[in-house]
């Protein structure tokens, strides 16, 4: 688009903006417009301050006056310490942060001529103009192309250890086109660390082993080489002389008492030492971003029985709030088309659910205990498997339901109940028109299948009829035959909601919530109204959760024993 064609009132008050500004100041020696390529605007100018030219080009983006004019110099020349490189555009009063439209490119001129000005001032010393701009990390890193990742707790485990001293590190190198990220997982010779990382490390192949050097040495040489040959390294660093002996040289990290803090991958390459410096990236706590109660939630185990859509989102997502502890259970295989919906991606296709998800969940967080079932709840399988899965699931801190299977349902109600456990269900509605999320708690809540019971009558109680015949996958068909299908957002909503339920008792306290039961909306269908329409659903007390097997003392059971066995008959 030419905006100049488009806008042609804009473009001559831009005209008329450089003429006003040359008759006001004699130090806009000229003015020329031309055509770029493509049409594009720019304007040439010619700054004087000092007794000195200065040669600019103003250009015009084609998305002006949306964004602004880029002034430059011409040629490779460092004008100012304000500037994006030799050669590059100045940062001026008007940058993409703070653009106003009805700022001109004229005006933009005036403030290239106030930089040069100011960092020029009459006594001939170098001025110094005060920066306005606002790097942010992601900015720094925009080239630099190898990192090295510090985890919170790195530094702090060298206090107290000698202050010369060679430690043995451990990294684990990923690389992504031409960008390479190390990720530093341990100090101290492995089985006798003194720190590792509590963050979960990449699942990569790039270990290697490596150095952290502590020194009070002199150490310019190398912590001051920009990268590249070094022919005379143990000369010039003869404290790198025996660890450059191996085969493999190593990955170094550089401490010195003054604080400075260096990396390097130091590499053969043509039978001599090449040296890769590293950007030290320091990363705070976790606990700074995470709105949960980590440490109360981490010594919870979760049991999650259905690691399919639903399952393998809320799995994740307890993940990321600081569970650490799982029982998984799905007998099912990821397959390509379970990418529509699912938290694995296309590393998981062809494993278990379970084991999948077990690998995923260990990439979020760290000191994972995740113990799989491959395993269908009520599927053909042995008693004896199955009684051993529903105890260990009912042995878990809270058990999650996200398979919207009846009979599996049943079976993790029966669990919770015996092992009076807390219980979460979710499911999507088919067509993804919706879906329900719901809790049940020990003594506050009715038992599951009881709860379960009252939520079908509240159904029932509504007037508007369920107008969609089922499908398979999340599929609904209404009465015009049209096919509805949940998406990967339907699905990730009420993942959420049943995650943000599950938190709420993990971490204990005051509930947030003051309903069990939750009707929520993703479309204008059945009783809801609009998206987002949420009907909270009264889950009528029910009274203490006792065993529905009855509860005998210690005489009844021994007479039971006696009777049920044939030993001692005569």
């Amino acid at each position: 688009m030419i905006w100049w064609w488009l806008d042609q009132h804009r473009a001559k008050a831009e005209k008329a903006a450089f003429v006003a500004l040359q008759e006001e100041h004699d130090w806009l020696a000229s003015v020329r417009k031309r055509h770029l390529a493509d049409f594009q605007l720019c304007v040439d100018v010619e700054v004087i301050h000092g007794g000195e030219t200065f040669k600019l080009a103003v250009i015009y983006p084609n998305t002006f006056p949306d964004t602004p004019p880029v002034v430059m110099p011409y040629g490779e020349e460092r004008l100012s310490s304000h500037q994006y490189g030799p050669g590059g555009e100045l940062c001026l009063q008007w940058r993409p942060d703070n653009w106003d439209p009805s700022v001109t490119g004229a005006m933009m001129v005036e403030s290239a001529y106030g930089l040069i000005a100011g960092e020029r001032p009459s006594g001939g010393q170098p001025g110094e103009v005060p920066s306005e701009h606002r790097s942010t990390l992601a900015g720094e890193l925009r080239f630099e192309t190898w990192r090295l990742m510090i985890p919170e707790g790195a530094w702090a485990s060298l206090h107290g250890q000698l202050p010369e001293a060679v430690l043995q590190i451990e990294v684990i190198t990923t690389v992504r086109r031409t960008q390479r990220v190390a990720h530093l997982t341990a100090i101290g010779v492995r089985d006798a660390e003194i720190w590792k990382t509590p963050r979960p490390a990449p699942d990569a192949p790039g270990k290697r082993l490596g150095y952290l050097l502590r020194t009070s040495q002199d150490m310019d040489a190398l912590a001051l080489h920009r990268g590249g040959f070094f022919e005379d390294i143990t000369t010039k660093v003869p404290e790198l002389t025996s660890l450059l002996c191996g085969p493999e040289w190593p990955f170094l990290i550089l401490l010195e008492q003054n604080g400075r803090r260096t990396a390097f991958d130091i590499v053969r390459q043509d039978g001599h030492p090449f040296l890769v410096p590293y950007r030290i990236i320091e990363e705070q706590e976790l606990s700074e971003r995470s709105a949960s109660n980590r440490e109360a939630v981490s010594g919870k185990r979760v049991a999650v029985v259905g690691c399919g859509s639903i399952g393998s989102k809320i799995a994740a997502s307890l993940a990321r709030a600081g569970v650490r502890k799982y029982i998984l259970v799905d007998e099912d295989i990821f397959l390509t088309g379970n990418l529509v919906r699912n938290e694995l991606d296309a590393w998981a296709i062809g494993w278990h659910k379970v084991d999948a998800l077990a690998d995923r969940i260990g990439q979020l967080t760290s000191d994972t205990d995740i113990v799989v079932h491959r395993v269908e709840l009520g599927s053909q399988t042995s008693s004896l498997m199955l009684d051993s899965v529903l105890e260990a699931t009912g042995e878990a801190d809270l058990i999650i339901d996200a398979t919207a299977d009846a009979t599996s349902f049943n079976l993790c109600a029966g669990a919770a109940r015996r092992h009076r456990k807390p219980m979460i269900w979710a499911e999507v509605f088919g067509g993804g028109i919706g879906g329900l999320v719901a809790r049940s708690r020990p003594d506050i809540d009715p038992p599951p299948l009881e709860a379960r019971k009252q939520i079908s009558s509240w159904c029932d109680d509504q007037a508007t009829p369920w107008e969609f015949r089922p499908g398979a996958n999340y599929d609904a068909v209404g009465q015009d035959e049209v096919p509805f299908m949940a998406d990967d957002a339907d699905v990730s909503v009420i993942a959420a909601h049943a995650t943000r339920l599950t938190l709420d008792i993990l971490q204990g306290g005051e509930t947030a919530f003051p309903h069990s039961a939750y009707m929520i909306g993703l479309q204008k269908a059945w009783i809801f109204e609009a998206p987002f329409d949420t009907f909270p659903i009264y889950l009528a007390p029910f009274g203490p959760w006792q065993d529905p097997r009855s509860t005998a003392d210690a005489g009844d059971i021994t007479e039971l024993m006696a009777e049920m066995s044939d030993e001692g008959a005569s």
